[in-house]
């Protein structure tokens, strides 16, 4: 009997989303996107339509740090499951809202 050896794969997930201003409905660009679950940390920023993509993404609950120049830092937990979950955001800004303070963030 012939034994080939058995390789386990990691599975892994996209995890992408949309960020746009929670008054004016704008993309924001260059919001820099933090995907962290114990040990594990991704990071990219987002295009000129607001919208970001993380590869090699495992299956588990993440927090998503958002912040930029002109986004005040906030956090939102994401739950990844599948092979692709996709996120809708909201954030203030501050050069689109001038009422917008630090911590004046929300998850949509």
């Amino acid at each position: 009997m012939n034994h080939l050896p058995v390789y386990l794969a990691a599975v892994f997930a996209v995890l992408s989303g949309t960020i746009t201003d929670k008054t004016t409905g704008q993309p924001l660009q260059g919001v820099t996107v933090t995907a962290t679950a114990g040990a594990h940390t991704l990071r990219t920023k987002t295009d000129a339509e607001g919208h970001f993509v993380l590869s090699h993404v495992n299956d588990g609950d993440y927090a998503l740090h958002l912040s930029s120049r002109d986004v005040p830092a906030q956090t939102v937990h994401v739950r990844v499951h599948g092979a692709s979950t996709h996120v809708t955001l909201k954030a203030c800004s501050t050069t689109l809202d001038y009422s917008c303070g630090a911590g004046d963030s929300s998850g949509g």
